[in-house]
């Protein structure tokens, strides 16, 4: 039976990622992303009912190329996104971010205590890289009118390898990053009920909403638990983490904000009732 670390990871795989990758960029390595994301997703998940182990690893190497294919893309459309301004890095960062994703779900699939680091830290990061790393900078460039919600994913973007690095060097570097990306999250979502107003339909104004005050809490909750990990108090669990900050971040703030921009959103909200002429 799966566990809740898992669903979201295959929330990622069969919703989270072909939502966003409708945001990104047209080129041909993108076109190829979108059209290997079913088998991909369908192999990882049927990897996720094997023990870890080489077979396992393999059904998820599918993603890593889809992974792959999204950065290619990225390089594609580089030198555009380059004179684009904030929004258009942001979708850039959004696109490399998770090929370390990728590589975190095939070392966790594998058993591979990559960098050192024992599970569930290696699967943390897989997910890690599909949420926060990688709809969360499509979410700041989409609300990217406002100077709060631009300011912040530039802070969210920069935090991101700034994280790793605290991971692998130093406990401070790591509290400091948190810190950042904690805030740098509260700001964007911050950022983003300054746009509601601007979207088309009630629905996709109560998903946006929802979606801000879903990762608020959900930051705050990221920031008990680091302080805790970082004086010895633990006053939340990794479990405990999953089921609170997981789902406020990966279901509410991510999954709920594409869907607030998604134009199908828009268009079913303001079709006409039978009893409009």
């Amino acid at each position: 039976m799966h566990g809740l670390m898992e669903l979201l990871f295959l929330l990622a795989a069969w919703v989270i990622v072909p939502l966003g990758l409708s945001f990104l960029p047209d080129s041909a390595p993108l076109r190829w992303a979108r059209r290997l994301q079913p088998f991909a997703a369908a192999l990882v998940t049927v990897s996720f009912f094997l023990a870890p182990g080489l077979l396992a690893a393999g059904l998820a190497v599918p993603w890593l190329i889809l992974n792959g294919l999204v950065a290619l893309g990225g390089i594609v459309v580089l030198k555009t996104s380059l004179r684009g301004g904030v929004p258009a890095l942001l979708l850039l960062a959004a696109m490399f971010f998770p090929t370390v994703g990728g590589v975190g779900l095939i070392a966790s699939r594998f058993g591979y205590a990559l960098g050192g680091f024992p599970e569930p830290i290696v699967f943390l990061t897989a997910i890690h890289f599909h949420y926060t790393a990688f709809a969360a900078p499509i979410l700041a460039s989409l609300s990217s009118r406002s100077r709060l919600a631009r300011i912040s994913g530039l802070g969210l973007v920069g935090s991101t390898p700034l994280l790793a690095a605290g991971f692998v060097f130093s406990p401070i570097l790591k509290a400091v990053a948190v810190g950042i990306l904690c805030v740098s999250v509260v700001g964007l979502a911050l950022g983003q009920l300054t746009q509601v107003s601007t979207l088309p339909s009630g629905r996709a104004k109560a998903l946006l909403i929802a979606s801000s005050l879903a990762v608020i809490a959900g930051m705050i909750l990221a920031g008990i638990y680091e302080h805790g990990f970082y004086t010895g108090r633990a006053w939340l669990s990794i479990p405990e983490m999953a089921w609170s900050h997981g789902i406020l971040n990966g279901v509410g703030f991510s999954l709920l904000g594409l869907l607030a921009w998604t134009p199908r959103i828009h268009v079913l909200s303001c079709r006409p009732t039978p009893t409009e002429s």
